[in-house]
């Protein structure tokens, strides 16, 4: 195992504890099922990364050192399950072969241990009232969450003025400012876009590709001559590298956007955020984003 799995290197297989390991995931699990009650999306995420940590780790020392124990004997053959979970470990404490087989089977390699991190912690996103993820607007009316006043008036220094905001609605508006407005009773999607646009779109697919889409192929027909995305950093997906592909440059906010709801206190998704600007002064945008994150210009082939 490498990377993010490798935290129990062979050099420091002698002095793990399978006890404390097994220990280690328990309290995790707990802390997971804590934190997820109590909405806190942060420590509720680091939990989840812990307890698969310690699984990687568990595993790890599993293939290349629990066969080698002289003292237990070959404890591959061991089946039977822990009285309580996974809490103890020892002879009689290994949990079953089919529940190591599986952590093997997500944790394995550092990208399989990121996408099940991903889809471990997408599994708690209903809970937290973030179902698809916590932005601007879902186009449902119910869960519907805006993008904070300060990043708005960074894109209004940068694009001059909005001239479009294809996926909001008239409660957004009153921060975005934008002259022309699509809501989702509009079908944005339908409608033809143009100058200096502002988009958060929906994140629930297929919408978020969908928008995407439109926004690209707006760019590249010269209709929308600049435009400020805010997306999920979701670096690997089909919709964020469509939107890569028009971006003259980016920021990585410091933190997670907290956005905000009429009558409703602020929210924080699970996961970070990105900021992509298409158009012909990426130095202005790097400019006046960088008081938010790390920017970074795209240099294209010419």
């Amino acid at each position: 195992m490498t990377g993010a799995l490798s935290k129990t290197s062979r050099a420091g297989l002698a002095k793990y504890s399978p006890d404390k390991g097994l220990k280690t995931i328990a309290i995790a699990e707990a802390a997971e099922k804590h934190y997820a009650r109590a909405k806190d999306a942060t420590k509720l995420q680091q939990a989840i990364r812990a307890k698969l940590q310690a699984q990687a780790e568990f595993v790890f020392w599993w293939d290349t050192q629990a066969a080698k124990d002289k003292g237990g004997g070959d404890v591959r053959n061991t089946r039977r399950r822990p009285a309580t979970g996974v809490q103890t470990a020892g002879k009689n404490g290994i949990p079953e072969r089919s529940v190591i087989d599986r952590w093997r089977r997500k944790l394995n390699d550092p990208d399989k241990f990121e996408a099940t991190y991903e889809q471990a912690a997408a599994r708690y996103l209903k809970i937290l009232e973030l179902e698809a993820s916590a932005h601007v607007s879902h186009n449902t009316g119910e869960y519907e969450w805006y993008t904070p006043a300060e990043y708005i008036e960074a894109a209004r220094d940068v694009l001059g003025a909005i001239d479009l905001d294809p996926a909001t609605t008239r409660a957004a508006n009153t921060v975005v400012k934008a002259a022309q407005i699509f809501t989702a009773e509009d079908s944005g999607l339908d409608q033809p876009w143009h100058g200096r646009v502002w988009l958060n779109p929906p994140y629930s697919q297929p919408l978020v590709q969908q928008f995407a889409d439109k926004l690209a192929g707006s760019v590249q027909a010269g209709d929308v001559t600049a435009a400020v995305v805010l997306i999920n950093n979701a670096t690997e997906t089909e919709f964020f590298q469509t939107l890569a592909s028009v971006a003259m440059a980016l920021c990585f906010p410091k933190g997670r956007v907290r956005f905000w709801s009429p009558g409703k206190d602020s929210a924080t998704p699970l996961q970070g955020q990105a900021i992509l600007y298409a158009g012909s002064e990426p130095d202005t945008f790097c400019a006046r984003f960088a008081a938010f994150g790390l920017v970074a210009q795209f240099v294209r082939a010419a």
